[in-house]
């Protein structure tokens, strides 16, 4: 009593102690936040600009000085066109310069202020619209796969666009230097004036495409002069990742495990309390109990889980924790039918229940304990127990067993006799094998659910011998009075002089049947099982008993007549020859 009562005391602690962990770690987590991926970042020490980037800064000014005064050209020209189409084409061409402009603008304040103005923009959402509730969902994730490939794309991006202005460029170059070999053969002056202008627009563009083609390589430059090894990407990874989101996914993880054996210990103190200690005495309310167990310690895990990621804000992890959950609980809705024939098993109300008999891979086991792992036990079997999962058990059928009713044909030490005629003793005999040893210490090995299937004939108790013997028909007279008594004194005395009297329960000599040319009689012998290991021994004894008998008293033992007939005269016989 003393034990028990320490041991409930020993585990309601535990309890506390979990409780009091889990809380703890919690609350000194609140207060002490990790920092953030982005305040890392900001956080790193920047380079200091070089006249490098002051010289992109005033490329960059230059080109917005020459596209403002393009626009103001443009403008000027849009009242003096008499077409609608020459106005449409000036509207385009004013878009298309308001657009380089707004380019470069933008350039400009994302080299001086380091911030991708894009990202400023938009507002605050004023609707609930379910389609964006579920791209707010996946935003953190789609964002996180967009930082860590930010760096390669915009590498790739600024590549393409120095390709491109390269190209453009020489394609303006090309087209100045045709202007200007036109310009120097012109003789007309209204040519010449039409050239000139020419000249200088294709000029402007052509310092425009340089200038940005200035800041592609600049903005390429950097990006490529403070690219590190992988090496030191992954050591960098690491490091912020334990630093904020790895703390968050170990805090949580501790949370759920800590939880869930909290729950485990709680629900062995109340079976302790309720004094459930054997399968015999659970009710079904106990049952109900031990289902409605594990999906609230599934619940209460997980919700500790996200608990702790909403408490420290991460959003991403708790996405994924959203997602994750949003997949079991659709695959449950799948495997509905599957889960209720489980849980109607757990319950003790399914096809197969505990404490009855079950055939499971061809040998009989009883059903001890139903469980997510279920316990199977046979008692005559070497180490014959086994833990399946009960989804194995899905399809199956027990039935009560008998009192009286054996669990395994054989046990160990036993002989035994199969079908195929082997004879030996069975020496190991486990869920998966059988062993036999023959006479000479020979082993033959079968599988269990093979050797029950060659009928096994166990003749460690009482087993009896069958033989056949027939003598002439010369001695009819006294066929079924003096000759049976006397073969069957003869047999014993054999038997004793062998020295296997010892093992005799019964001898039995009976007349059988006249055969067509011998008086055949039927010699029974009963053994005791110690008399197992010669059962081949005596098998062949007693026919060689019977014969000495023969020659003693003087019987004859007859050999098959033959009838030959020739193909001479079939129906008269005359010929007939036997042998």
């Amino acid at each position: 009593m003393n034990f028990t009562s320490s041991k409930k005391r020993g585990a309601l602690i535990g309890v506390v102690l979990s409780v009091c962990i889990f809380w703890s770690s919690v609350s000194v987590y609140a207060q002490n936040k990790p920092v953030d991926q982005a305040d890392v970042e900001t956080e790193m020490e920047k380079p200091s600009p070089d006249a490098a980037t002051y010289e992109t800064l005033g490329a960059i000014l230059e080109t917005v000085d020459t596209l403002e005064q393009e626009l103001d050209g443009l403008k000027m020209k849009l009242p003096e066109a008499t077409t609608e189409e020459q106005k449409q084409s000036i509207k385009e061409k004013i878009n298309q310069v308001t657009d380089q402009k707004e380019g470069l603008v933008n350039d400009f304040e994302k080299i001086t202020t380091g911030v991708d103005l894009s990202s400023m923009a938009g507002e605050p959402k004023k609707s609930f619209d379910i389609k964006e509730e579920i791209q707010d969902l996946l935003t953190p994730i789609i964002q996180e796969l967009k930082n860590v490939t930010k760096t390669p794309r915009a590498v790739e991006k600024l590549r393409r666009d120095v390709q491109f202005y390269e190209e453009r460029l020489e394609t303006i170059r090309q087209s100045l230097e045709n202007i200007r070999n036109l310009l120097r053969g012109a003789k007309r002056s209204d040519v010449r004036r039409k050239l000139e202008e020419m000249e200088q627009r294709w000029s402007n563009r052509e310092r425009q495409i340089q200038n940005q083609l200035t800041v592609a390589n600049y903005q390429l430059e950097e990006k490529t002069k403070n690219k590190t090894t992988l090496v030191e990407s992954s050591r960098n990874f690491v490091r912020i990742f334990f630093k904020s989101r790895g703390r968050n996914l170990i805090l949580s993880i501790a949370a759920f495990i800590g939880v869930f054996f909290m729950m485990r210990l709680g629900y062995r103190l109340i079976l302790m309390l309720q004094k459930e200690k054997t399968p015999e005495s659970k009710t079904f309310y106990t049952r109900l109990l031990n289902v409605g167990y594990y999906f609230l310690t599934f619940l209460m895990s997980f919700g500790a889980f996200m608990g702790v990621l909403y408490i420290s804000g991460d959003w991403l992890l708790l996405s994924l924790a959203i997602i994750f959950l949003l997949g079991l609980v659709w695959t449950a809705k799948e495997g509905l039918p599957r889960f209720w024939e489980q849980i109607k098993f757990m319950l003790n109300l399914g096809t197969v229940k505990e404490n009855q008999r079950l055939i499971y891979n061809g040998v009989p086991w009883k059903v001890v304990s139903l469980n997510l792992y279920s316990k199977l036990e046979n008692p005559d079997l070497t180490a014959g127990k086994i833990h399946l999962p009960i989804r194995h058990l899905t399809g199956m059928v027990s039935r009560p067993s008998a009192d009286e009713e054996p669990w395994f044909p054989t046990k160990k030490d036993d002989w035994v006799i199969l079908s195929d005629g082997t004879h030996g003793k069975v020496v190991v005999q486990t869920p998966e094998m059988v062993m036999l040893e023959l006479r000479g210490g020979a082993i033959k090995t079968y599988m269990t659910s093979d050797f029950l299937a060659m009928n096994p004939t166990n003749i460690s108790v009482t087993f009896r011998i069958e033989t056949t013997f027939g003598i002439d028909y010369a001695h009819q007279a006294e066929c079924t009075t003096r000759i049976p008594e006397a073969m069957l004194e003869d047999i014993e005395q054999g038997l004793e002089n062998d020295g296997h009297s010892k093992y005799l329960l019964e001898t039995r000599v009976e007349f059988k049947t006249a055969g067509l040319s011998s008086l055949d009689y039927e010699i029974i012998a009963y053994f005791e099982g110690g008399a197992a290991p010669f059962y081949d021994i005596l098998s062949r004894a007693v026919q060689r008993y019977a014969v000495d008998a023969c020659n003693r008293r003087g019987w004859l033992i007859p050999f098959t007549q033959v009838t030959l007939h020739t193909a001479g005269d079939r129906n008269t016989g005359l010929n007939d020859t036997e042998a």
